[in-house]
């Protein structure tokens, strides 16, 4: 019995999220897809069925974002779909598409090995300054995937518990978020730091039951300092994967299997006194 319970175990395919920890070169397109193209070709294992990178991955952030905003489909979308393709793995990560009233939108977007761009994801969370700006999105996207369901969200929208929460009860099974958290002059050592991004995805996967890729920026842009310490954690608030400071490619298992075993367990969900918070938050 246990011989064949080892095998079942060894035959088991496991489905892998990786995570690219990218410099973006400001303003330089070309060169930052290159360099996608490049981390995604040194992935040789198979068993490895998506690729995230950061928010502003195709751009860098500290400049006219008109200037390098693009229609979606687009050059950008056209390169990682031949990609995707190629390389037979699923590509998400952040750009910036042109908007209205000279005010583009942050955006994610999700490639498809077979079927190409599938979803596109505008930050409904612009954060302080930015919505100066960027546009506002105003709708959740949560896209079917060979790792599960997924769900979309770009830095500023981590820090959101009612929305993250709203896309695992909509079915997300794993969340993605595309970030730049950085330090900078006015926050410096004392505020923002990799501590609290990383407390940020421990508490959003296991508050919720959910797998958290989270894809950080780093490198200098300017006066900002992307700090990394990209991570993938478990539904049970266990840091999975890490990366340092520099250029990196971090991997993980997406187990949907010990995540519905681990909910059977942690009963978050119908534990919710509803009851209790339709008074208490009167939304």
């Amino acid at each position: 019995m246990l011989g064949t319970l080892q095998q079942k175990n060894k035959m088991k395919i496991e489905k892998k999220l990786a995570v690219l920890q990218i410099d973006s070169v400001l303003g330089d397109i070309n060169t930052n897809l290159q360099k996608i193209s490049s981390m995604v070709h040194t992935i040789e294992d198979k068993e490895v069925r998506m690729a995230v990178f950061c928010e502003y991955g195709t751009t860098g952030y500290s400049l006219d974002l008109n200037s390098v905003a693009e229609e979606i489909p687009g050059k950008t979308v056209s390169f990682l779909e031949k990609l995707a393709d190629k390389k037979n793995i699923w590509i998400s990560g952040g750009m910036i598409e042109k908007g209205d009233n000279n005010k583009p939108y942050n955006t994610s977007i999700m490639i498809s090995p077979t079927k190409g761009l599938v979803a596109k994801y505008r930050k409904v969370h612009p954060f302080s300054f930015e919505k100066e700006h960027i546009s506002y999105g105003d709708q959740e996207v949560i896209v079917d995937t060979e790792l599960g369901k997924v769900g979309m969200t770009i830095c500023y929208d981590l820090i959101f518990p009612e929305y993250i929460r709203g896309l695992a009860l909509k079915g997300a099974q794993v969340i993605l978020n595309s970030t730049f958290w950085f330090a900078d002059e006015i926050s410096g050592p004392a505020g923002w730091s990799p501590e609290q991004s990383k407390a940020l995805a421990i508490t959003r996967a296991l508050e919720n039951n959910v797998f958290v890729g989270m894809s950080c920026r780093t490198g200098t842009e300017k006066k900002l300092w992307g700090f990394g310490h990209s991570v993938i954690v478990g539904p049970q608030g266990k840091i999975l994967a890490e990366a340092d400071r520099k250029e990196e490619i971090i991997a993980a298992p997406i187990d949907l299997e010990m995540r519905n075993t681990w909910a059977n367990y942690a009963t978050y969900m119908a534990d919710r006194r509803l009851d209790l918070y339709d008074r208490l938050l009167d939304f």
